[in-house]
Order: structure tokens, then C-alpha cells, then sequence
């Protein structure tokens, strides 16, 4: 049975290449849901502290997004090599 390690590089790389565009969307989705929350939240009049917190998940949920897609750049440029 191979593992990861025993996989070529650049198979390995398209691998996590892909699990981390998985994630990624994840990420962009939950975070449209938020967006789409806070605006509810604030039509529905709810408490600044709920709309406050709502958007400070989205701020976290907006910083891992950007990290994710450096990522993907940098193994992208990485893979792209081989």
C-alpha cells in the first residue's frame, strides 16, 4: 500500500493542492453565510454584541481564507516547477 510519502512529489503536491482548494471553498462559503447573517442580524435589529461577534468570526474566517490562498500559490508555483 503507498502513502503519501512513497507518491511522486508532484502527485503528493496536486493531492494537497487539492484538499487545500476543498477547503477553501469551504471556508468562502461560510463565510458568505455569515455575511449574509450579519445583514439579517441587523434588518432583525439584534444586539450590537451578536452583530459584533458575527463579525469578528467573519474577520477570522476572511484571515485563514487569505492564508489558505497563498498557500495554493506557493504550491502551485512549487509543483509547477517539476
Amino acid at each position: 500500500m503507498q502513502t503519501q510519502e512513497d507518491l511522486p512529489v508532484n502527485r503528493r503536491g496536486h493531492d494537497k493542492v487539492n484538499d487545500l482548494k476543498k477547503y477553501w471553498d469551504e471556508l468562502v462559503i461560510r463565510h458568505r453565510r455569515l455575511d449574509d447573517e450579519i445583514k439579517e442580524s441587523y434588518n432583525a435589529y439584534h444586539s450590537d454584541q451578536l452583530i459584533k461577534s458575527l463579525k469578528l468570526n467573519k474577520l477570522h474566517l476572511k484571515q485563514e481564507i487569505e492564508i489558505i490562498k497563498k498557500e495554493l500559490g506557493d504550491l502551485a508555483d512549487s509543483i509547477s516547477k517539476y
